[in-house]
């Protein structure tokens, strides 16, 4: 069993007969865990009382989902600061200027805040002050080139994993912020590396998928797919499973790289997809959201939507969340995809995360929280 840095604060458990893994109580890393399942293990908002709180930025929120840790959410802006908010009042604790994007969300550790913006560095921050710890600067942005970091690390073993739009995957010492290891491929990533069984995965604008070894840091095998792939597969039973520009939901077996199936939709698809009891969910850029059947592919039911969707379904017990295009955020049965609530905002609803009956997101310039 994989020993994750995070095990003194976060407790990582299999769910019986699954092969996923769930982050206990609070949700520390981007999609809910290192295997990118997409699964909060917490009480889900069946009945929806309304607004708890809105807090406005006076940016576009990016770095969705926002990251819960000791009762604060934590995510950045368009504007580029990073923020820190009482998950109870709504209230800013302390916010960080980076000067440019931050587009992708956090991964905490050990009351540390580690996250990537368009400038090209990734930062710590003291999650209980806001005051800079470390940064590190990529390739790309010390060459004058688009060295942009848009996703979280992957904390494992006492380095931080990421990727940039340099086409690198760096590792780096999570204390001393050295570079210990990179990889270099032909195009640029735009991921969060996920983890599972001491393999690292991660994907590149040129369809690639990578699966290397956490120790030995040599790739196991590498697996194409018609276009490009931004995001990194979502692990689980033995299975990794990634989505393409080309239309196509791979799912491939993690020890070979062998493809097992493929299921082609009718549009692009948006986003990573979710994981959970045996199913696979996942948006379409346009018009659906999609249940398979994860041993074999097969269509379970889709649900059709009024908007674009650029996020990935969040699960929380027996409740599908995700946001659209449509200025809704939708809360469906995850067994048969039927409206249990939605809830409305004035702009585009982005990624969804979930902690104890309560939902929180983006959309527009402002974080919502649910009850």
């Amino acid at each position: 069993m994989v020993f994750w840095i995070l095990a003194i604060i976060l407790i990582l458990s299999p769910v019986p007969g699954s092969g996923e893994v769930l982050a206990k109580s609070q949700v520390l890393t981007y999609n809910g865990s290192p295997s990118h399942t997409g699964v909060y293990d917490t009480e889900p908002l069946h009945k929806l009382k309304g607004l708890k709180w809105k807090y406005d930025t006076g940016a576009t929120i990016v770095s969705c989902p926002p990251l819960l840790y000791n009762g604060f959410l934590y995510f950045g802006d368009g504007n580029g600061y990073f923020h820190a908010v009482d998950i109870h009042t709504g209230k800013s604790k302390w916010k960080f200027n980076a000067g440019k994007t931050v587009a992708g969300p956090p991964t905490i550790c050990d009351d540390i805040t580690y996250w990537g913006c368009g400038a090209g560095f990734l930062y710590a921050l003291d999650a209980k002050s806001g005051k800079e710890l470390r940064r590190f600067q990529t390739d790309g942005c010390r060459e004058n080139k688009d060295g942009s970091v848009c996703f979280p690390p992957l904390v494992h073993n006492g380095l931080l994993y990421f990727t940039s739009h340099d086409g690198n995957l760096y590792a780096i010492d999570i204390k001393s912020f050295q570079l210990r290891f990179k990889f270099k491929t032909d195009n640029s990533m735009c991921c969060s590396p996920s983890l599972s069984d001491d393999v690292i995965f991660f994907s590149n604008a040129s369809g690639y998928v990578y699966a290397m070894d956490a120790g030995a840091h040599t790739i196991r095998w590498r697996f194409k797919a018609g276009k490009k792939v931004y995001h990194s597969p979502s692990v689980a039973y033995g299975i990794a499973y990634f989505c393409s520009h080309d239309h196509f939901i791979y799912a491939v077996d993690v020890s070979t790289g062998k493809e097992i199936w493929r299921f082609e939709a009718d549009e692009k698809i948006s986003k990573e997809p979710a994981i959970h009891n045996g199913v696979v969910y996942f948006n379409t850029l346009y018009s659906h959201l999609y249940a398979l059947d994860a041993k074999r592919g097969k269509l379970k039911w889709d649900f059709k939507r009024n908007g674009k969707a650029y996020s990935k379904p969040a699960i929380a017990g027996d409740i599908v969340y995700f946001g659209s295009g449509d200025c809704h955020l939708y809360a469906l049965d995850a067994s048969n995809g039927e409206i249990l609530w939605k809830f409305q905002t004035d702009d585009m609803v982005n990624y969804p995360s979930s902690y104890n009956r309560m939902v929180f997101f983006g959309s527009g310039g402002s974080v919502y929280a649910l009850e």
